[in-house]
């Protein structure tokens, strides 16, 4: 009777998510790929950023199939594409990388564009390095590009890895948070490593110039999963990490100061990974995988002293990514945990009630909170990406 009771609680939650409104549509874009090109299907983050001015910035990584199904692509293209708050096509230009080409494109661990504070953008790239690659196959080259509101390259900076020397040779940066800070300057956060990778986020300057960082951690695989900067300065992230010496996985909140200093890192005993999360105007979303058929998905709402507010049950299969969005959050969901996965943008508020859910999308990759309001979402479609502006009813 007691399992029979809590399936009912969860199918009340199904069927209230889904009986959400759905969101207005304030624009659909359709970007087509390049004559020839396919998009590269193995990089899912940081292909989007919006502006404070509302512009939408689209990174576009393409490759033509070669002639076999297992050998390096025939080429390798990478497009930024800049659109307008209502969608019209403003810029786009063809980026000088120059990674090695492998069966679907660059070579790419790490890719992502931030819009700053001054409008210049920053671009962070890491993969294989054609040059390097001759005497070391495997050698990673990890360059931040700095880039005028024109879409122009203004500099090219290398960065090394976390700490340099013959110790970081085959690593590579895995980072999948890139934010602009409040000093013009870029945040990253994500993992370093040979794969598996080790927790690490750094803080740079358009040039190039690491600020500060912390990581890489002394386990793996580890990550952060989330990342965000205070209104008082300070950082707030999330991270899935080894304790030394151990083979326990925890999942630990840790501040810093705004120059890199630790304040605090507090263990969330309750909570075991892997999980999806945001962290809020006022504390952090997590949720916790029900991919598990033992584990129910379950939406857990902690402060940032790591204090448990609340717990309840989260109607979707899976969930791939969280974004703050204002007083609540929004995020990438699917019902099913197999098969072909048709993918959801929800709105949530706070507590974890779905506020809106859109139609299914062809494959729902990204969202970006725009300065309106709105939800930006880049979707595939067919050979091709579709950017979506999603509005409340």
């Amino acid at each position: 009777m007691i399992r029979a009771a809590i399936w009912l609680v969860v199918l009340s939650a199904c069927v209230a998510a889904q009986a959400q409104p759905a969101p207005r549509v304030a624009m659909t874009v359709e970007l087509p790929v390049a004559d020839g090109f396919m998009l590269n299907p193995y990089i899912d983050s940081g292909w989007l950023a919006v502006g404070p001015d509302g512009v939408h910035y689209v990174l576009l990584p393409m490759f033509k199939p070669g002639s076999e199904p297992l050998g390096p692509a025939r080429g390798a293209r990478l497009d930024l594409v800049a659109l307008g708050p209502d969608g019209s096509l403003k810029r786009r230009t063809t980026l000088p990388a120059r990674q090695v080409i492998s069966t679907s494109g660059f070579a790419v661990n790490s890719l992502g564009v931030v819009v700053t504070r001054s409008g210049d953008l920053g671009i962070f790239i890491s993969g294989e390095d054609p040059d390097a690659a001759q005497a070391a196959p495997g050698t990673e080259t990890t360059s931040l590009w700095r880039l005028g509101p024109d879409l122009g390259v203004k500099k090219i900076s290398r960065i090394s890895p976390p700490h340099g020397g013959r110790s970081d040779k085959g690593s590579f940066y895995a980072v999948s948070i890139f934010l602009p800070t409040s000093d013009n300057a870029i945040m990253l956060g994500g993992g370093c490593g040979i794969g598996p990778v080790a927790w690490w986020m750094g803080k740079f300057s358009l040039n190039g110039e690491r600020l500060w960082q912390v990581g890489a951690g002394s386990g793996f695989p580890e990550s952060v999963a989330a990342l965000r900067q205070r209104a008082d300065g300070t950082w707030l992230s999330l991270v899935m990490e080894v304790p030394r010496g151990t083979e326990r996985m925890d999942m630990v909140i840790r501040r810093h100061t705004t120059d890199g200093k630790s304040l605090s890192h507090t263990r969330l005993a309750e909570i075991q990974p892997p999980v999806i999360a945001a962290i809020l105007n006022d504390g952090m979303v997590i949720i916790t995988s029900g991919n598990d058929p033992a584990r129910t998905s379950q939406l857990h709402v902690v402060s940032d002293s790591g204090r448990l507010v609340s717990r309840a049950p989260w109607p979707f299969a899976q969930t791939f990514l969280t974004i703050a969005d204002g007083d609540g959050f929004a995020a990438i969901v699917s019902n099913a945990s197999t098969g072909e996965m048709p993918k959801y943008v929800v709105r949530v508020d706070a507590r974890g009630v779905v506020r809106w859910r859109s139609a299914a999308a062809a494959d729902a990759m990204t969202i970006v909170r725009t300065p309106d309001g709105q939800i930006a979402a880049l979707e595939r479609i067919g050979n091709g990406l579709r950017l979506v502006r999603y509005a409340d009813p």
